[in-house]
């Protein structure tokens, strides 16, 4: 996940420092040494590694390379994820301390396009790809919205009838800080959507585990449920390329609506049920008591 993990570990960091004030954080990895990360930079609770070897007092949060707390390792590309049931990511939600002119990408192209819904159909993994066609039917059927579509060096073909934005990660969290609502499939950017407290749709599909990596406050998951999900494959796999092609664009534009409707505010999460079967009620999810929070234009750089 790169820059999601981080924004995890920072989540780890915050929700420390939220419980004891009194001196600050720091992260390090598996081998013990405190390390930094650029999605850090600017977060007044963390301590760079050379404040620690300038003996300020931290504690410490660990979580780097081979120690991410999601993960039961060993973990290999041909083994894929294996799920640690015991954390929970919304339980370690991070602020996220944007400049100026990175929270400016986004409030720019909010006065020149009005209020729109993010987009990015890229994703490195194959496993996590909605179709080309169906990102394009999304923005087709959905005319009354403006669809702005973040794009890279990486990124697929531009989707017709969204604009188009290129933007780097930290650039790409100034957009979402001043969008209506962030759609795509799981990724380390939907953290970053969590951590500034904007509404999200997130096509979960068939390989991540949505009850690990998901259910911010503020987030509709679409969930597959057929047999074998999260299969946590890392390598291309047919089960979650099935489960991917289950979740519909109605699926998709009804899950957007009801989270404009419903804003930064729990609603009921998404599932896609297996083909011809329909699954038994879902348990409500827990909700972390932690308040949604939106950014604002003009209220600095912290995420709050």
């Amino acid at each position: 996940m790169g820059w999601g993990d981080e924004i995890v570990a920072a989540g780890q960091a915050q929700r420390l420092y939220d419980e004891d004030p009194s001196t600050r954080i720091a992260i390090r990895g598996a081998e013990g040494v405190a390390r930094w990360h650029p999605i850090w930079d600017g977060n007044p609770i963390l301590a760079t590694p050379d404040e620690v070897r300038r003996g300020e007092s931290v504690r410490w949060v660990t979580n780097g390379p081979n120690a991410r707390p999601y993960i039961q390792y060993p973990f290999t590309k041909q083994s894929g994820w294996t799920f640690s049931k015991t954390f929970r990511c919304r339980d370690h939600i991070a602020r996220l301390h944007l400049t100026p002119a990175e929270l400016a990408r986004g409030w720019d192209v909010r006065a020149d396009v009005g209020p729109y819904v993010l987009i990015e159909p890229f994703t490195k993994h194959e496993n996590f790809r909605w179709s080309l066609t169906r990102w394009t039917s999304l923005v087709a059927q959905c005319p009354d919205l403006t669809f702005v579509q973040h794009t890279h060096a990486e990124s697929f073909l531009p989707i017709p009838g969204a604009r188009h934005v290129a933007a780097s990660f930290r650039e790409a969290c100034g957009l979402i800080a001043a969008s209506r609502c962030y759609v795509r499939s799981e990724s380390g950017l939907c953290h970053a959507a969590a951590a500034l407290g904007i509404p999200q749709v997130t096509l979960f599909g068939g390989c991540m585990d949505a009850e690990v990596m998901g259910h911010y406050p503020g987030q509709t998951c679409v969930v597959d449920h057929a047999e074998g999900s999260p299969c946590g494959s890392w390598e291309l796999c047919a089960h979650c390329t099935a489960a991917m092609d289950r979740i519909s664009v109605e699926m998709v534009i009804a899950a957007l609506r009801a989270r404009l409707t419903a804003g930064p505010e729990p609603i009921d999460v998404g599932m896609v049920p297996p083909l011809g079967t329909v699954p038994e009620p879902e348990p409500e999810p827990e909700i972390p008591a932690v308040p949604p929070r939106r950014r604002g234009r003009g209220r600095g750089a912290d995420a709050e």
